[in-house]
């Protein structure tokens, strides 16, 4: 039985089959100890649709799936884009506004780039400064990057009270005055925030600060919190029971399984295992051990605001490695249909870098599938684990006002199209005028976890000549394709491992359509050609798509009447990884659950962790 994981949605661990599951039961309310308690059940599945995905990106977006891949697609460009751009002398930002991807900033230099950029990326293009008299603020200085700009508010300002730096609309947004208090702890007031922020002691305020830029604006902020704890819906539980929701599925450097989630749920590394859940607080099964985890700088340190080191940005993961046997995550999310059918999940294709108004969905146990639009980039700030109001986190994220989270969502995906873009790490406090839901940088996660690679979706390779019913040449040419759906497109630095009975494996690449080749064997001098057995997999770093087996005919010999065999693949293909009984695009009942008494235990938590996908749209716990 493959192995099963939920995956938190969008990120690629969630197993999209949904079955039915009663909502009363998710409203446990007493906490019961960690076990390995199993729960089954046996409803009915329909067949897979469609109608989740458009359903949820028509309804918080206003897009087709077509649009919201070819918006990932555009925001994966733009994000390369900022890459190139970030060391350009005069350039400030990017974003996208509609189907165009427009660069901030001024100078011959950042010209001269963009217009060697516009070969390759065609939709891109340089704002039009703003006129000197829409300029809101006084100053004349210019601030050149969120990071930048952080670190000189740490050294002169003080990090007490900062909520974010982020670069929004043409303008830099320095938020303050909120009260930083993660939702482990519910019952801590929320103070309002100031109007007027006060200066620490040797340092300047707030809006001293902000008046020296021309490009910078003040923004009061409001609470922001770590989403964990909260009761209800789909997860995992920490054995410091910290309840969040899974993230993306990854290979640990060995090639080993892991799961990626957020760093608050490990509490600073005190966390050391994770079991599934389902209902609310009801343990399901163990899932992994917590291994590496980093909440803010390196080793869970907070904010510093020495000269020599001002900021300390980091990021919000962890890694729940020794995943339990019988568990196997998947390259997708699960866009959390309506419990009465099978919801079809987004695969994961690859990682690009947030970009604004990028358009985004994220998927968690509590909130299920919210889409919106990327309305700033930036650093955001959340108060530590460790208790100590003074204990500061700061790691490189971007925001949504329009994405709906709450608690328990922390760790899940966030994705554009294909593409995975971040880690869900924080939403608004309570009684906050505004929402809001934040996420870590996915790519920033990534390079703090060296030798990590996403698991991505891959098809199986399909041969497209010799056309099936012919026989091969030796030294002929074999043709093929790796199909792109359902995604948009195949995962890119992918190639195809080719098999040939007898001979050593060989690598080829795929073009930009998917298409591969390779040369068949030559006849051995002397003796009659062979019929051609081969395997061809779809490969990309330690992700695989399983092995498709074809076998063709020889030449007819000439003093033979009869037809060779007829080009066939293999009866026993091994099944695709990537579309076993366990992937989201083959669920129901009868892949998940089977009758074999001796398998009896293993298949009663493929049933629970089916269940733990049940959840209703829109539910919140009370």
């Amino acid at each position: 039985m493959k192995r099963i994981l939920t995956l938190g949605a969008a990120a690629g661990l969630l197993l999209g089959s949904v079955m039915l599951a009663d909502p009363a039961s998710a409203e446990s309310t007493e906490p019961p100890a960690i076990g390995d308690g199993l729960h089954t059940a046996t409803p009915s599945t329909p067949a897979v649709s469609d109608a989740g995905l458009a359903e949820a990106v028509s309804q918080d977006l206003g897009l087709t799936p077509e649009e919201f891949n070819a918006a990932g697609e555009l925001g994966r460009q733009a994000a390369a884009a900022v890459e190139i751009l970030r060391g350009t002398p005069g350039y400030t930002g990017t974003r996208l506004h509609n189907g165009r991807v427009l660069v901030s900033g001024s100078g011959p230099d950042l010209e001269a780039r963009v217009s060697e950029l516009t070969a390759t990326i065609p939709a891109l293009t340089l704002e039009e400064p703003a006129p000197e008299n829409a300029v809101s603020a006084p100053g004349t200085e210019l601030a050149v990057s969120a990071h930048q700009l952080f670190q000189a508010y740490v050294r002169e300002v003080g990090p007490q009270g900062l909520q974010a730096v982020a670069y929004s609309d043409g303008r830099f947004v320095i938020r303050t005055g909120g009260t930083n208090a993660p939702e482990s702890t519910p019952e801590a007031p929320s103070a309002p925030a100031p109007d007027a922020p006060t200066a620490a002691p040797g340092k300047v305020s707030a809006e001293d600060f902000v008046a020296r830029f021309a490009n910078v604006e003040l923004d009061a902020g409001t609470d922001l919190a770590p989403e964990a704890d909260v009761v209800g819906g789909q997860g995992y539980i920490a054995d410091t029971w910290e309840v969040c929701s899974t993230g993306f599925s990854a290979f640990d450097p060995a090639g080993l399984p892991s799961v990626l989630t957020a760093g608050h749920c490990s509490n600073d590394g005190a966390a050391q295992q994770a079991s599934l859940e389902f209902p609310a607080w009801m343990p399901a099964g163990p899932l992994g051990t917590f291994g590496f985890s980093q909440f803010g700088g390196p080793g869970n340190t907070g904010i510093v605001g020495n000269e020599d080191n001002p900021g300390n940005v980091g990021t919000d993961v962890a890694v729940i490695g020794s995943i339990a046997a019988g568990l196997e995550p998947q390259p997708a999310a699960s866009t959390w249909n309506n419990p009465s059918e099978a919801g079809p999940d987004v695969k994961v294709i690859g990682v690009a870098a947030p970009v604004e108004g990028q358009p985004v969905c994220r998927s968690g146990r509590t909130s299920a599938w919210s889409c919106g639009i990327i309305d700033e980039v930036g650093i955001y700030v959340v108060q530590g684990r460790s208790g100590n109001p003074a204990d500061l986190r700061a790691f490189s994220g971007f925001l949504s006002f329009a994405v709906q989270s709450t608690g328990g969502d922390s760790g899940g995906p966030w994705l554009s199209g294909n593409y995975a873009v971040g880690i869900h790490a924080a939403g608004e406090g309570a009684g906050a005028p505004v929402n809001f839901a934040v996420a870590a940088t996915l790519q920033d996660a990534l390079a703090v976890l060296p030798g990590y690679q996403l698991e991505l979706f891959l098809n199986k390779p399909a041969v497209t000549s010799p056309a099936p019913g012919s026989t091969y040449q030796p030294g002929q040419t074999i043709t093929g394709n790796v199909p792109a759906a359902p995604a948009s497109a195949v995962a890119a630095g992918s190639s195809v491992m080719i098999t040939v009975a007898g001979h050593e494996p060989v690598e080829v690449p795929l073009d930009t359509e998917g298409n591969w080749q390779f040369t068949a064997p030559e006849a051995v001098p002397g003796a009659a050609p062979a019929a051609l057995s081969f395997t061809a997999e779809t490969v990309n770093g330690f992700s695989t798509s399983g092995p498709g087996a074809f076998e063709f005919a020889p030449p007819a010999q000439k003093d033979s009447s009869e037809a060779g065999p007829v080009v066939k693949p293999a009866a026993a293909n091994p099944p695709d990884r990537n579309e076993s009984v366990t992937s989201l695009a083959d669920t129901g009942a009868d892949g998940v659950l089977t009758a074999t008494g001796a398998a009896l235990a293993a298949i009663a938590v493929g049933g629970v962790l089916v269940l733990l996908l049940a959840r209703r749209r829109n539910w919140h716990p009370n």
